[in-house]
């Protein structure tokens, strides 16, 4: 871990280099015509280990009248985790294929071979860093806090523009979502063959054996906001404020599910010196009004706008870095995220717009309406190893991260985050793409 660190540092300080010898000045650039960023995906994900494949971000900026906001989006992605998880994605966005609405489409099939679990209620539940490491005393398995989770995803969302900043939108994201113990098989290490959380959630019928497999999901999403952020990619001013209604009908389903829970993102952005010093803020809030909602979408955010192959929480690259990914699930929660952004050095280099910046962090979350579980089938003997007596409470990290960003789109990501409590995890380092909002 450490030498990998040391190799993300050492590629960084020579891109900076690289730039510092090329730099030129040019505060009227303006972007037109087809552009793209291709990059070998290799990246590092504390979750899932290191990734290698190949990923391309195509846009069409047009005349570039509207130049930092390009007229058509397509990125792709094909890529593996060393452990054995794969990721497959298409992810397209435009506001010019249906005039005056901005649609966004999405096809993934991301097959997590190791998928975190780590229980229900956060607090109320243990995380033992000692339980998977193979140096500690306490050691039982790797894959101790894991489950398989083959993911396949279909999603569609239309946003208006016509009325200003003010915005509905409506859309609907279809899973196919595939669960199970984790398959040894696949694994490149071998590991002690020894029941998961999850197997014995499966055993005390904590998780039902109608969802214990997963299932077919659907769900019809609406809702409205506004948007005054000045760019996308880096938003420098102005407040993006997101409230959706997701449903999922029984017949959309293939176990009957049918629930409904109710989102609320609200994003805000302080210029405080030359667009160049950023304070910004995510607040989200998520809440089940009806039904039963399976456990495999319990980390699931509703979401119109897709920034990264998952959404889902809380815990994680994307949610809170440095804290165990779903590490904090329930039926309903809540969670914050705290930036000071600073651009270090601006740049023109082979015709392109490039920034070098970084970004200090808190992120918090805690879950505010409690997953329902019946603990009549769990042996005395074995709680402790499970289940703690505490209540649930706000979890926190922090930490700091680096940023290089091409035409104000294209945006390369390294973060580093520490949890607070042993009990979320100890730290983590992602470099991953796209800002975390």
């Amino acid at each position: 871990m450490m030498a990998f660190k040391k190799k993300a540092l050492t590629l960084v300080i020579l891109l900076i280099n690289i730039a510092v010898a090329s730099a030129q000045t040019d505060t009227t650039f303006r972007k037109t015509g087809f552009t793209f960023g291709a990059l070998p995906a290799i990246a590092y994900d504390n979750d899932l280990g290191f990734e290698y494949g190949v990923l391309t971000n195509l846009y069409w900026y047009g005349d570039g009248s509207t130049y930092p906001r390009y007229n058509h989006s397509l990125y792709i992605e094909c890529s593996r985790y060393v452990a054995g998880t794969s990721l497959l994605r298409a992810y397209y966005d435009t506001h010019k294929l249906i005039p005056g609405f901005r649609t966004t489409a999405d096809l993934t099939r991301f097959n997590d071979i190791a998928c975190d679990f780590s229980g229900f209620n956060g607090a109320e539940t243990y995380y033992r860093r000692s339980l998977t490491d193979e140096d500690s005393d306490d050691y039982l398995s790797t894959i101790f806090y894991a489950h398989k989770r083959d993911m396949r995803r279909a999603m569609l969302n239309i946003r208006s523009e016509q009325f200003g900043k003010w915005f509905w939108q409506a859309g609907f994201t279809l899973f196919d979502m595939r669960i199970g113990k984790v398959q040894k098989d696949k694994l490149r290490h071998e590991v002690p063959d020894i029941p998961t959380v999850y197997d014995k959630y499966v055993e005390w019928n904590i998780i039902g054996e109608k969802e214990a497999d997963g299932g077919v999901d659907t769900y019809l999403r609406l809702g409205g906001g506004i948007d005054t952020r000045d760019n996308e990619a880096f938003a420098t001013q102005g407040v993006w404020t997101e409230v959706l209604l997701a449903a999922a009908p029984s017949f959309l389903s293939s176990d009957d599910n049918n629930w409904g829970r109710f989102t609320v993102y609200h994003r805000q952005y302080f210029n405080l010196h030359n667009r160049r010093t950023v304070l910004a803020y995510r607040l989200g809030w998520q809440h089940k009004i009806w039904g039963d909602i399976p456990f495999y979408l319990l980390p699931h955010w509703n979401t119109g706008v897709l920034g990264a192959a998952t959404s889902q929480g809380i815990g994680g690259g994307k949610t809170m870095r440095g804290v165990v990914r779903n590490r904090i699930v329930g039926d309903g929660s809540v969670m914050a995220n705290i930036e000071l952004r600073q651009i270090i050095y601006s740049f023109m280099l082979a015709g392109q717009n490039f920034s070098i910046g970084t970004n200090l962090f808190t992120d918090m979350g805690m879950v505010t309406q409690l997953h329902d579980v019946d603990k009549s089938l769990v042996p005395s003997a074995e709680h402790d190893l499970y289940f703690t007596n505490d209540k649930e409470t706000l979890h926190t990290s922090v930490g700091i991260g680096l940023k290089i960003a091409m035409n104000s789109n294209f945006v390369l990501s390294a973060d580093w985050g520490k949890a607070l409590s042993k009990n979320d995890g100890t730290s983590g380092f992602y470099v991953l793409m796209n800002y975390l909002f």
